[in-house]
């Protein structure tokens, strides 16, 4: 095929196109540039109703005293954040709150992880052993909370009854201070642990049985193989065991007001409860909902440390 003649010239209708061709591109780019968003308003529509909504109502709540029985409300400005700072039951249940977490995290990550190696190691029954960990959890904190209020009961309680029967004085398990914080974290403990034990399983599945048929060649031991290769390579999990147990913890609500009430006096009293209280008892819910405001900036700097503890750890 000869070139072309630099001289010679490329015909008109393939040199340029046509107007109505260039109006007809430009508006299927047009087109194409907003049917993203279109589709998308239906799904932010929700969420602004559901989330942003609700939030934004929040804060022009907790600015507000409101009168339930007459149903007016008054600006108040920052008094109920002032408020805050001089109520002596909100710092309580902070402090309740931190001891509890505290307490329930801990015993949470080891006692899974150490039901997990054991079921893993035990195969005898394992299937069983599962889902009798496992039923605690899938029930409802209701029945939960009566079953074990039920059992802890002075006198017509199951274990005082029986220690009446050996002949050992009862223990008042929910109206003492010091043995209802135990017998609530306990409880709690109870219940969660069979969730993270299977996220524990679900990790432990992902080690490879080389690693440790490696280690055993080596002379290693048993207590060897676990610090050295078990708990490294668990890492990932066990951080995220730690956050949702955390996260299960600080939102702890339904099972401590059917166990203590709170009580006895404050002893057991968590934020959240503090807030309900606030709002629904004392019929304040603008003081109820700047509990929950002041609490925000800590709740976001915890899922900042979650996120930047998830990217060191390659999870996401």
């Amino acid at each position: 095929m000869a070139p072309l003649d630099s001289n010679e010239s490329i015909p008109d209708a393939v040199q340029k196109p046509s107007s109505d061709n260039r109006r007809s591109s430009a508006g299927r780019h047009s087109t194409f540039q907003w049917a993203p968003y279109l589709f998308l308003l239906p799904t932010l529509g929700i969420m602004f109703l559901f989330s942003v909504f609700p939030m934004l109502y929040g804060f022009w709540m907790s600015v507000q005293a409101f009168d339930v029985i007459r149903g007016t409300a008054t600006f108040v400005g920052l008094g109920n954040y002032l408020k805050l700072l001089h109520d002596p039951q909100f710092g309580l249940s902070v402090l309740n709150t931190a001891w509890y977490t505290l307490s329930v995290v801990p015993l949470i990550v080891a006692g899974s992880i150490a039901i997990a190696v054991f079921l893993r190691e035990s195969r005898p029954a394992r299937l069983l052993a599962r889902v009798g960990f496992y039923i605690p959890f899938v029930l409802s904190p209701v029945v939960v909370a009566t079953s074990w209020k039920w059992l802890l009961n002075e006198d017509l309680g199951v274990i005082d009854g029986f220690l009446k029967w050996v002949g050992v004085s009862t223990i008042p398990w929910l109206t003492d201070d010091f043995s209802a914080r135990v017998c609530v974290v306990l409880i709690t403990v109870w219940n969660l642990l069979g969730f993270y034990m299977l996220m524990v399983l679900a990790g432990l599945s992902q080690i490879s049985a080389e690693l440790y048929e490696a280690a055993r060649i080596e002379g290693a031991t048993g207590w060897q193989r676990f610090w050295r290769i078990t708990l490294p390579m668990l890492r990932p999990t066990i951080l995220l065991v730690v956050i949702l147990a955390t996260i299960h913890a600080t939102q702890a609500f339904e099972m401590i007001l059917l166990l203590t009430a709170g009580g006895p006096g404050d002893a057991t009293r968590l934020v959240v409860q503090n807030m309900y209280q606030s709002a629904f008892g004392r019929l304040q819910p603008g003081y109820g909902v700047a509990q929950a405001v002041v609490l925000l900036p800590v709740i976001l700097l915890v899922a900042w440390f979650q996120m930047r503890l998830f990217k060191q750890e390659g999870i996401i």
